[in-house]
């Protein structure tokens, strides 16, 4: 698969990141991701979709183009049963679209005899298991500004009928463009697309904002593990440090300025304690500009954020 652009109602840190190197860059298109924007902000603008239909959530399938506006308006955990979808052509505007679907069985979503365990099991199996399709299947999830959403069953009726889930990414207004799309990457691309594997699928696992913050905080610690591992990548590639520090060593050292910060966010007692540490996380560091130079240099568009 391929990428356009990962899941709390601020502006994203992918935003932040991104606008920091295309200063000056005229961009005409936009995307996002389910970690975690502003519903109103996502979704569609300018014509109206393209043979738009509802299908059921069951049928969703890879690469299916969602019309999300009213699919955003919906609370964060109906959002996540949804029964019915409406689909639309790819070819006109979209804010969304099915990169997985996800098989829940042997999961914690099901009991020893096949049953259906819950709907907060199903949630957490069909999260971890998007975070990961996106971080290892998305050619470039750093090409736009995504977030990372899923659709999975919440009762055991559902469950008979489907036992996956649907992984989506939601994108601000890019009508007539395809956001997981095949790309071809060159060696040094698929390089750096695999050093940031850890960190992309940590940020991707970003749980919901109606989270509990044991949940958060969970996620916190797996934010630093994941930044220590692609920081340690970064570092070792051969490819990468043939193109000199700016591709490897200079944006390590960028994103390992934000563990204390996610230490933080991993202890603290309380939820307003727990979005101030990520949000210092987030500005902690000069990742935006050291991405962009380090897009630029391997030859990968600036990402698209608005």
């Amino acid at each position: 698969m391929a990428g356009a652009g990962t899941p709390v109602p601020r502006q994203s840190f992918w935003r932040r990141w991104w606008k920091a190197g295309a200063v000056g860059v005229v961009v005409v298109v936009v995307v996002v991701v389910g970690l975690s924007l502003p519903g109103e902000e996502e979704g569609e603008a300018g014509p109206p979709p393209r043979n738009a239909r509802t299908v059921a959530a069951v049928d969703l399938g890879m690469w299916d183009c969602l019309v999300t506006q009213e699919l955003l308006e919906l609370s964060p955990a109906d959002s996540r049963t949804v029964g019915e979808v409406t689909v639309a052509d790819c070819g006109g505007p979209h804010g969304g679209e099915v990169f997985s679907r996800v098989s829940l069985v042997g999961t914690a979503a099901e009991n020893e005899d096949g049953t259906f365990r819950g709907a907060a099991q199903a949630e957490d199996a069909a999260r971890a298991a998007c975070a990961e399709e996106f971080a290892e299947g998305v050619t470039d999830p750093y090409s736009h500004d995504f977030t990372v959403r899923v659709i999975h069953p919440a009762s055991s009726e559902e469950w008979t009928v489907r036992q996956s889930a649907a992984c989506w990414v939601s994108a601000r207004g890019l009508p007539e463009y395809c956001l997981v799309c095949e790309t071809k990457l060159t060696d040094d691309q698929e390089a750096f697309r695999r050093a940031l594997v850890p960190y992309t699928r940590a940020w991707a696992g970003r749980p919901p904002e109606d989270a509990s913050l044991g949940a958060r905080r969970a996620w916190a610690s797996t934010m630093e593990r994941g930044i220590e591992e692609a920081a340690w990548l970064l570092r070792g590639k051969p490819e990468l440090r043939r193109l000199g520090p700016e591709a490897g060593a200079g944006l390590a050292d960028a994103l390992t300025a934000q563990i204390p910060y996610w230490r933080e966010a991993a202890a603290a007692k309380d939820p307003e304690a727990h979005e101030q540490a990520v949000t210092e996380a987030e500005l902690a560091h000069s990742a935006g500009g050291e991405v962009a130079r380090a897009r630029d240099l391997i030859g990968l568009a600036p990402v698209i954020t608005e």
